[in-house]
């Protein structure tokens, strides 16, 4: 039998640092050439990544870049999923780099799985640079105290069923069947089509043996930021298309944050208040320490006991706010 025709669907804007290597990972696939297209799909970049893909494109003719005025992710996918050809379409992100055999490997999983409609693998999470703050961060987004039971995140031993993964490796069908990624949600776009899915009958398959390097915010001020918005969507996103389409991870920072608010306001009146209060904020930071000991032990970096702390502090908090912003907002 033939191997499937692939179609790689990546939406990028403003990419100029990651770009290169991102283009050069993804050409640099094992999948034969012939059986293998590129859509870059483009938000009209203007810090020169549209002059590197250009460059790339004169030398690899199974590249093509496609225009993205708006910029807008889910607008983006669809726009590239429209214009493919391929029996699969696998998305990816210019912030990763793959191995040789990502795409190889994510076609092989399907094809040895034919139950399931998206396969994908382990995201490993990788500093931007050396200092102490971003390596925190990043091991930060791999530990099950910081990213709860993502099994893409944390990574496991076996292939397991999943509530989704990063990027994915689909059937074509899927798309014919369920339709396209909703286009009103400027973030998870992802986790809603894979909810989608997974309500119309489909199944999500994690395999542990398909790895990618991602490469997290590691600039304070962006990380919080992200956290922030990663906290909001999951309600925002859930009350715009009018079902839940998150996981009981989303939930547990915003009980935290509720809380702790809840017992610091009752506080001055109520000891019971003040004794549940002080018994959330002694567990949590007991687990807090152990998680960044067990880390910083596993990585042989002392100095990681200073940095982690306040990572995952900021991790929960943030993304708790942004959880109670994404209840109260009417604006998505």
């Amino acid at each position: 039998m033939s191997l499937p025709f692939v179609s790689v669907v990546v939406p990028c804007w403003n990419e100029a640092t990651f770009i290169e290597a991102f283009l050069e990972s993804a050409l640099g696939q094992t999948y034969p050439a012939d059986r293998l297209e590129l859509l870059l799909v483009d938000g009209m970049s203007t810090d020169g990544t549209r002059d590197v893909v250009s460059s790339f494109g004169d030398r690899h003719p199974r590249l093509r870049m496609l225009d993205n005025p708006g910029h807008s992710k889910p607008v983006a996918l669809n726009r590239g999923i429209r214009a493919s050809v391929g029996d699969v379409i696998v998305r990816l992100d210019v912030h990763a780099s793959y191995p040789p055999d990502y795409i190889e490997r994510c076609v092989a999983g399907l094809r040895a799985h034919p139950d399931a409609d998206n396969v994908g693998g382990v995201r490993r999470s990788v500093p931007r640079d050396d200092r102490l703050l971003s390596r925190a961060i990043a091991l930060s987004t791999t530990d099950t105290f910081g990213a709860g039971n993502s099994r893409y995140r944390t990574g496991s031993r076996t292939p397991q069923w999943v509530d989704t993964v990063f990027g994915g490796c689909y059937r074509r069908r899927v798309f014919d069947d369920i339709g396209l990624f909703d286009e009103h949600l400027t973030r998870a776009q992802d986790r809603e089509f894979n909810n989608r899915l997974r309500e119309a009958g489909g199944k999500i398959l994690l395999l542990p043996d398909i790895v990618c390097v991602y490469y997290p915010r590691s600039d304070f001020p962006e990380f919080c930021s992200w956290m922030f918005e990663a906290g909001y969507w999951p309600f925002a996103a859930s009350r715009s298309v009018g079902r839940w389409i998150g996981s009981w991870r989303n939930v547990v920072p915003l009980a935290f944050v509720l809380a702790v608010a809840g017992g610091a306001v009752l506080a001055p009146f109520s000891r019971r208040a003040r004794r549940v209060t002080g018994g959330v904020l002694g567990a949590y930071g007991t687990l807090a320490l152990l998680s960044s000991a067990r880390l910083a032990r596993r990585h042989r970096d002392a100095r990681l006991m200073a940095a982690l702390p306040l990572v995952f502090v900021t991790t929960h908090v943030v993304y708790g706010a942004g959880s109670v912003w994404g209840i109260v907002d009417r604006a998505p």
